[in-house]
């Protein structure tokens, strides 16, 4: 063998040992994290045999992946002949390549937000440069210290330290980015390792029963990458997500999991194209008169258990008030887990799904938004009978330009640099509005963003303390809306208080909002309080999505039959009626419906996984029924892909974005 041909099969056996390594760092800190902060599975879905088999194939995965990219590397390396300089200049290449693919999107978004939208290309292409120049030139720094094992030490403790900062700051947020510095900080860390890895081993082969535990390493390795997990194995390795394998098998070789035997849906028009729906005719007779008032307020974040406060009436004295003596819906849902999403449904009829969302906007507010979307939205509707509406928007996606509240006659706009204005100035602009309201109909909305995180203008000593002390803030705005049209409106008005969705504060292991579709995000109030309406507790599902048919139902103008929710009118005169449409809800690329029974299932096509719940004998949704109770989660599954398959926009190259 010539020198040359010789010094390439030792790079190519260091650059291997090296990725091989950095797989065994990442796949010990994985196995630290699971212990540390991933629950225990409760026993009845799996307990400690489920944590077992959670961690034998995190390792396997992430060995597997290893496994791979230390032989593709090495091949190259070892029969692509090239100088050192070009081959370092091919890894940066390559490593380009996988961020602009990973990260491109997301980087493009930090870039707008960074100063506003200044000079947010330069940003971008500096972020991505000098991004994949940190992963594909760090090895080089820590080979120039390969002769000094104390500094090689360092290297090690520092990527060791840098990967336990992954796993607690990227817990549930920002996966992509988690993901590469996951896989930089690992690989910073291989090299420090890899010639010992390479010593131990020569060592093992030499030896009958060292190359027993090589075949069975490799073995193991190969099991992670061809054999994909069960759902339930599935489901906990994504509670810890900060593992990169998973990731990478789930968006390259695993299959979505599919209903296990053939399901057989009962003919529903929700099922259906309803583009072409005739139009629902209101309810007769009206429970309000031909000029009624009518105001919806929506309270960013607003859990339902709040309305569940030991004391609300002292500490939430509006909203106690509303809800003794309104219409109160004790399990309404909302149908999606971000605001814009769930107002767009609101306001358009449409599912999220349902409406094209391009990025737009500028500096903070880059982001997708439903702008090219032509569909009427509730205002327009409202016009079109003769109805004077008005809003008042306190952050900039509410504004007309964005496609959210698009048709409101007249619009007042609270806006600030940064953030979101203060309830009391919105308020300020509705209640002067009233005041000066003549005989005719009237619509008025305004949502109120002070309980959004992180609580800035709350006060207590925990975050849930902050939150609760904004929803006061929010609770003395609604009274001043309620005051001015007890006052000067007689019995023709209404007012209706939800929120855009829940917010989490712990459970499942997530904090704030966006991030997943349990209940502590769907879960919202729904308050129906005026003069005309009985004080009653309604038991039956609702949504947000029946919002739009219930105002244009007390408007007494017809709703579009292609709107996806039902009027709740006949809750509202103290009657009832069955609601047949899924309750359906988005977020993330992921989806859930929940059925009249309680059944809920997710589906999530980014990681492969199926999560199904019967919230009315568990409410929490810590137990999984995908695989103890197959016929219904299989009808669950099956009827949301259905839905799903109809009520989607679909165009030539368009893809349904991510939205942050």
């Amino acid at each position: 063998m010539s020198a040359a041909a010789a010094s390439r099969r030792d790079l190519a056996a260091r650059v291997a040992a090296t990725v091989v390594a950095a797989s065994l760092l990442l796949a010990a800190v994985d196995a630290a994290a699971i212990a540390a902060w991933v629950p225990l599975p409760v026993p009845v879905t799996g307990g400690v045999g489920l944590r077992v088999a959670h961690h034998l194939y995190d390792a396997a995965e992430t060995l597997g992946v290893g496994a791979v990219l230390a032989a593709a590397l090495a091949v190259v390396v070892r029969f692509v002949p090239a100088h050192g300089r070009l081959l370092w200049a091919a890894a940066y290449a390559a490593v380009l390549g996988i961020v602009m693919v990973s990260l491109g999107d997301r980087m493009r978004t930090l870039s707008e937000h960074a100063l506003d939208g200044r000079f947010a290309r330069l940003i971008d292409v500096v972020g991505l440069l000098g991004a994949s120049g940190a992963v594909a030139f760090a090895p080089l720094v820590v080979s120039d210290d390969a002769r000094r094992p104390v500094v090689l030490k360092a290297h090690l403790a520092v990527a060791v330290v840098a990967l336990a900062l992954d796993q607690a700051l990227f817990r549930d947020e920002f996966l992509d980015l988690h993901c590469f510095c996951a896989f930089g900080a690992a690989l910073y860390g291989g090299v420090a390792i890899g010639p010992d890895l390479v010593r131990a081993g020569r060592a093992l082969v030499t030896r009958l029963a060292g190359r027993m535990v090589v075949a069975a390493a490799a073995v193991f390795a190969l099991f992670g990458l061809v054999h994909t997990p069960p759902n339930v194995v599935r489901v906990e390795l994504f509670r810890q997500p900060c593992a990169i394998a998973p990731w990478l098998l789930a968006t390259t070789v695993w299959q979505a999991p599919e209903p296990r035997g053939p399901v057989r849906l009962a003919p529903s028009p929700w099922l259906e194209d309803r583009s072409s729906a005739p139009d629902v005719a209101p309810s007769v007779p009206t429970l309000l008169p031909r000029d009624a008032v009518i105001v919806l307020i929506t309270i960013d974040a607003l859990r339902a258990e709040v309305l569940e406060q030991p004391g609300i009436e002292a500490r939430f004295p509006t909203l106690a008030k509303l809800a003794h003596g309104g219409v109160v819906f004790t399990h309404a849902s909302a149908p999606g887990t971000q605001t814009e999403v769930t107002l767009a449904t609101f306001f358009s009829g449409r599912t999220s799904a349902e409406l094209p969302w391009t990025d737009g906007g500028s500096g903070w507010m880059f982001a997708p938004h439903p702008i090219t979307d032509t569909l009427p939205r509730l205002p327009s509707l409202l016009a079109a009978h003769g109805i004077a509406t008005a809003d008042y928007a306190g952050t900039p996606f509410l504004d007309t330009d964005y496609g959210v509240t698009r048709g409101f006659a007249e619009e007042t706009r609270v806006l600030q640099r940064r953030g979101s204005a203060p309830a009391f100035k919105l308020v300020d602009a509705m209640v002067e509005r009233l005041k000066g309201a003549g005989p005719g109909p009237l619509f008025l909305f305004a949502h109120l963003l002070d309980t959004h995180a992180p609580y800035a203008r709350g006060t207590g000593p925990t975050a849930y303390e902050r939150y609760l002390s904004t929803v006061a803030i929010s609770d003395a705005q609604v009274g001043r809306v309620l005051h001015v049209l007890e006052s000067f409106f007689g019995r023709r008005w209404a007012l209706f208080v939800s929120a855009d969705h829940g917010e989490a504060f712990g459970e499942h292991q997530t904090t704030e909002h966006g991030k997943t579709l349990y209940e502590e995000l769907l879960h919202v109030p729904l308050i129906a309080y005026g003069p005309v309406f009985p004080a009653c507790a309604v038991e039956e599902r609702v949504g947000v999505v029946d919002l739009g048919p219930t105002i244009l139902d007390l408007f007494g103008a017809p709703t579009p039959g292609d709107f996806e929710g039902q009027s709740l009118v006949p809750f509202l005169g103290g009657g009832t009626t069955q609601l047949t449409r899924p309750l359906v809800a988005e977020g993330r690329l992921r989806r859930a419906l929940t059925r009249a029974d309680g059944l809920k299932v997710i589906d999530d096509p980014r990681r492969k996984v199926v999560e199904v719940y019967d919230l009315t004998r568990d409410p929490g949704e810590t137990t999984n029924l995908w695989t103890s109770e197959p016929a219904r989660s299989d009808e669950a599954l099956a009827e949301l892909r259905a839905f799903f398959a109809v009520h989607t926009w679909r165009a030539p190259g368009y893809r349904e974005p991510y939205k942050p």
